[in-house]
């Protein structure tokens, strides 16, 4: 595929070490690799780099912490406090095709390895969750392993700087700060409002997504 010969060379540039929502955390001794368990029962679309943009989403932990699915969630939620977390790397369509606004479970793949998970869980909290990320969305997208996924998601993740939400705060308030945290271009595109999109719900702002080129050096249209 005409995007992968840049690819290496992409990650190369992007990759700091792995972006953390928290300088450290505390991780468990053994962490479990298992395939994630949606794969086989979730519809398989696409095909493998087939697409025309990402969207990288981050979640909100404390609004998660706060619903009883949080409440069991031992690792980000008990052991460890985070504010925003890295929920994944989509590839998008620009256009709906067949009234599907994404591909998913684009081929077989491996698990991803513990080395891979422990490097990456501190901004994405939730080995299940990396799983079902990399099956569902890494499958389709520009790279060919996960530790080359992760890598370049994380990437993308240590150029921003994202605010705290606050209490009551709108969803254009809150894109207004994103934008003013994140002024400088650092040599990228310039982060503006119609990059973003924020998910809500009524206890307040709960996710945060960003639109990005493939080559994840530029920001679009969300």
């Amino acid at each position: 595929m005409k995007h992968l010969g840049k690819l290496a060379l992409l990650v190369l540039l992007l990759v700091a070490p792995a972006a953390t929502a928290q300088e450290q955390c505390r991780l468990p001794s053994r962490i479990e690799v298992a395939p994630c368990p949606n794969a086989a029962r979730e519809e398989a679309r696409g095909q493998k780099g087939d697409f025309d943009h990402y969207i990288l989403s981050f979640s909100w932990s404390p609004a998660f912490c706060a619903t009883p699915a949080g409440r069991r969630a031992t690792l980000q939620c008990r052991d460890n406090s985070f504010g925003w977390i890295v929920h994944g790397l989509w590839p998008q369509y620009a256009r709906k095709r067949a009234g599907q606004s994404w591909p998913q479970y684009c081929g077989a793949i491996s698990p991803v390895p513990e080395l891979v998970l422990r490097r990456h869980l501190c901004s994405s909290p939730d080995p299940r969750l990396m799983q079902c990320e990399w099956a569902r969305h890494g499958s389709c997208s520009d790279f060919a392993t996960p530790a080359e996924y992760f890598a370049a998601q994380a990437g993308v993740a240590t150029r921003l700087t994202l605010p705290e939400p606050q209490p009551g705060q709108s969803a254009q308030a809150f894109m207004a700060a994103v934008v003013a945290a994140n002024d400088a271009s650092h040599g990228h595109d310039r982060l503006e409002r119609r990059h973003l999109r924020v998910v809500g719900g009524p206890d307040g702002i709960r996710e945060l997504r960003i639109c990005l080129e493939r080559d994840l050096r530029r920001y679009r249209a969300c």
